[in-house]
């Protein structure tokens, strides 16, 4: 096996995540050029071992290796060099456990306002990159994997494998990839034919009018999708940077401690504590110390620090890394 650090890890660029993916779709959609007939396209790996990355950084999040063959399904170009790719087939996201109630029959629906959701890697112990969260009612396929349970005590929490939401996009390197204009797609069964009936037929060139119009009529179906697919990518990011926080402040170390456990502190604008933070091992809070953060989470007031006590569910960074 693999060290896990040669698929899995994470790298600076986060905040500008959904910024890139956003970027990346609408080049997509403008720069058909580059890629043959953009999305549905396909492409087959030729070089031994591709990463597939969450954003279109090499030092950013490697969510998988793709092997010299495979195919990928092209969602549009990404910036210079870079291919937006749907998920791979055995890709796989982390979500929430207590936002989401799983059914019988093996589904999942949200049933939070918001559900938190991080990139999977098989060979990670912990959660990647938060990805946009998913809202209230969101139906769900649950990936046949062991929960993920990360903390202790009251700051425990636990994720579920869940099959990447439609829309969301990935990123390889161009050069490993040879494009193929053909859509990737299953071949659709031969219609039932009845002996005594001849379809109908005509000239097949270039000049027949009947092709030239349903030429047109698919390409018209096909760009009304691209737009629906960027709008709803455009609202999700949208509502996933606007959706409020429980708490926001400067994080420093503290030397508090609850339950024998230390806590960070939240200093708000005016230099005192705003809150105290419970951080589950899995949340790299040694990455975000002395910069801006906003956090969600469990909050109550603890009597022996005098202020609230947020049991940390998911953090963001604020501001630019210094």
């Amino acid at each position: 096996m693999r060290p896990a650090r040669e698929r899995c890890g994470t790298g600076r660029g986060q905040a500008r995540m959904v910024a890139w993916r956003l970027a990346a779709l609408w080049l997509g959609l403008i720069a058909a050029a580059s890629v043959p007939e953009a999305r549905g396209a396909g492409g087959v790996v030729i070089v031994d071992r591709l990463e597939v990355m969450d954003e279109p950084d090499p030092a950013s999040y490697a969510s998988d290796t793709l092997r010299e063959g495979e195919r990928v399904v092209l969602l549009g170009d990404g910036p210079p060099g870079w291919l937006a790719i749907r998920p791979p087939r055995d890709a796989f996201d982390w979500v929430d456990a207590s936002a989401v109630r799983v059914g019988p029959d093996g589904g999942g629906e949200v049933v939070e306002a918001r559900a938190a959701v991080r990139t999977g890697c098989a060979e990670a112990k912990l959660p990647g990159p938060p990805r946009p969260s998913l809202p209230q009612g969101t139906a769900l396929r649950m990936v046949d994997r062991p929960p993920l349970a990360l903390g202790r005590r009251k700051s425990s929490s636990t994720w579920l494998a869940i099959v990447p939401p439609v829309g969301e996009i990935r990123f390889v390197r161009a050069e490993g990839v040879r494009l193929d204009p053909a859509p990737i797609s299953e071949p659709a069964p031969p219609p039932e034919t009845d002996g005594h009936v001849r379809p109908a037929q005509y000239g097949g060139t270039d000049d027949d009018p009947v092709r030239r119009f349903e030429e047109a009529i698919r390409r018209s179906r096909s760009r009304d999708q691209d737009v629906a697919l960027a709008r709803r990518t455009l609202a999700d990011a949208r509502t996933a940077t606007e959706r409020a926080y429980d708490a926001r402040g400067l994080l420093q170390a503290s030397s508090r401690k609850v339950d024998g456990q230390k806590v960070h502190a939240l200093i708000g604008p005016e230099g005192v504590p705003v809150a105290y933070l419970s951080i589950p091992p899995g949340l790299p809070a040694f990455r975000l110390l002395a910069r801006k953060v906003g956090v969600r989470g469990d909050v109550r007031y603890n009597e022996s620090l005098g202020a609230r006590l947020i049991t940390v569910r998911d953090m963001d960074a604020l501001d630019q890394p210094r």
